[in-house]
């Protein structure tokens, strides 16, 4: 069968990337070399309780717009729940609660001063030295973000004179949950182009999203259907060992096996890491190649009864980051608690056992949950992602080809790791799937293979 563009990975970038191709009336292959959809991210029902798990919790927000419009393109915008109320809970290792709550009403940006204002756990002192961040964000353009790229999220703050309590219980969660790095390694880079996304457009942006179904039901099989109806393809355990090299350019990909699969042009979505195995043509060489993984932990927990009373809570001064009400967010109904935990940048947690994971994840919803204390687990899981997302440490923005850029004659780079203006987000990946297919679609209608940027 002749395809029109090949597309080489089925998570985010790759699918929102095959499926606007489908819509414009192209025939795409997607090769993926899992058996199933999603790329690195995806979901699964734990065989026990039946409940799907994801393989890393993720968070959605109105800011996400091409996500939102990809989704929307396959049928399943409707299942993102957008929360009500801008609101994130905060528990501490001292079984302390606190809220941010950003009044919307107030528009951009005065309704995150509002809701720094109102945070119990910030002195007046702390509070009052946020004026020199709002100006150093206003302040920032092209050039200067490029001149932070050096600083850790630490060192910048630091520099912008953020209490060690300001960045504890405020920024720390937020570069945590964004970067999927710890502020001491991140660059600054990240931080600030996520915050002014998410705090500096519209209040809409600012909204927080949680998926009603598993990661793999809310894009993988809508996207499937999608390609397929409009006459493409899905290849699933196909991993590809090289590319097909023709005439200076490149024309397709040969997978392991022996099986090849030639067209027009090929649209890589595979991270650094996975790239970097294969035999590349030269021009595709780069200082990409010294681009690392960040990993994300996380343990989920099946309790006897509930114990925590919104859908998320940023957990302050324990190891883990994060928890989530999967049985709220899901609509499982039940006298329990299904819980997802996440520690993200968990390095050194990597290789410890499941069981020292459970005690870790035990002891840091008993210091912030007090209700924990009384719960029987019936059921828990650690799932471990070492390769969750792109590592953005000072210097990694430059070394991000940009997004949907050629290295050579049929070739387009894609995926959330490369350069989108965005940290390395599901949002990033769909904006830089978009791209490519922008760039293919250019390729048609000039009628010829060459997609030099």
């Amino acid at each position: 069968m002749d395809f029109d563009a090949l597309v080489i990975g089925g998570g985010f970038a790759g699918l929102s990337c095959a499926s606007a191709l489908a819509e414009q009336g192209l025939r795409v292959a997607v090769a993926e070399k899992k058996p199933h959809l999603g790329g690195r991210a995806f979901s699964f029902r734990d065989p026990e309780t039946g409940s799907i798990v994801d393989n890393g919790q993720h968070l959605f927000m109105g800011c996400y717009r091409q996500t939102r419009a990809f989704l929307r393109r396959i049928g399943t915008e409707g299942c993102l729940q957008l929360l009500p109320r801008i609101r994130v809970d905060y528990a501490d290792a001292h079984g302390r609660r606190d809220v941010l709550r950003c009044p919307q009403a107030l528009g951009s940006p005065l309704h995150l001063a509002a809701g720094v204002l109102g945070l119990r756990g910030l002195s007046l002192r702390d509070k009052a030295g946020l004026w020199r961040f709002d100006r150093a964000m206003r302040a920032l353009d092209g050039g200067s973000l490029d001149a932070i790229d050096g600083l850790t999220v630490r060192e910048w703050l630091t520099g912008l004179g953020q209490s060690p309590r300001v960045q504890e219980r405020l920024f720390d969660p937020l570069a945590l949950g964004i970067l999927n790095e710890r502020p001491e390694l991140a660059s600054a880079t990240g931080l600030v182009q996520a915050l002014r996304e998410v705090f500096y457009r519209d209040v809409e942006s600012t909204r927080l999203a949680l998926s009603r179904v598993g990661l793999s039901d809310l894009y993988t099989d809508g996207s499937r259907r999608y390609i397929e109806a409009r006459g493409g393809a899905v290849l699933l355990s196909r991993k590809v060992s090289a590319l097909l090299e023709e005439d200076g350019g490149v024309a397709g990909a040969c997978f392991e096996g022996g099986e090849s699969l030639r067209a027009p042009v090929t649209v890589s979505t595979l991270p650094p890491w996975d790239l970097a195995k294969l035999p590349l043509p030269q021009p595709l060489l780069g200082s990409w190649r010294r681009l690392a993984a960040a990993p994300i932990v996380g343990v989920n927990l099946w309790l006897d009864r509930p114990v925590l009373d919104v859908p998320l809570v940023g957990l302050l001064g324990t190891e883990t980051h994060w928890a989530f009400d999967k049985s709220k967010i899901l609509g499982e109904a039940g006298g329990g608690q299904y819980l997802s935990l996440v520690v993200s940048g968990a390095r050194k947690l990597l290789a410890w056992e499941p069981k020292a994971l459970l005690e870790l994840a035990k002891r840091d919803l008993a210091r912030c949950l007090p209700a924990f204390q009384k719960a029987t687990i019936q059921r828990w899981k650690v799932v471990k992602e070492p390769f969750a997302t792109l590592s953005p440490v000072p210097g990694a923005e430059a070394l991000r080809p940009r997004a949907a850029s050629a290295g050579m004659k049929g070739f387009v780079w894609s995926g959330d790791w490369t350069r989108t203006g965005l940290p390395a987000t599901i949002e990033s990946a769909v904006v830089s799937g978009h791209a490519a297919a922008e760039a293919v679609r250019r390729l048609w209608r000039r009628g010829a293979a060459d997609v030099e940027a």
